[in-house]
């Protein structure tokens, strides 16, 4: 799985912070985010582009430490007149969307005929 989503990141634009990591830290973070995954949806439902999406996020995150935070359960954080609030979870957004969750997914609706 790792040479299929490594190959699909390296295509990727904004990918500069996962190209930057040396093979075993790449194969680290493709676990992670595949793991993590695992833990909230069937793994019949992921695919590369998915786990290459939340490889990203989880890099991202850990690049600014918010992802950090997050996991030990703080929700606003301020210093030095700089605040952050985290709403949410660890899963990337585009990963919700695709898998028809959160704000930008279309979901049909069921109504009835009287």
């Amino acid at each position: 799985m790792f040479e299929k989503v490594d190959l699909y990141i390296n295509k990727m634009p904004f990918s500069d912070s996962y190209k930057s990591l040396d093979t075993p830290l790449k194969q680290a973070m493709v676990f992670a985010a595949e793991e993590l995954l695992k833990d909230h949806y069937k793994e019949s439902l992921l695919t590369d582009r998915l786990i290459a999406l939340q490889t990203l996020f989880v890099i991202e995150g850990e690049d600014e430490e918010y992802s950090k935070m997050k996991r030990h359960g703080v929700t606003s954080f301020a210093t030095k007149g700089v605040s952050a609030s985290f709403e949410g979870d660890n899963i990337s957004p585009d990963v919700k969307a695709i898998l028809g969750e959160g704000k930008s997914s279309k979901k049909a609706f069921v109504g009835r005929l009287i």
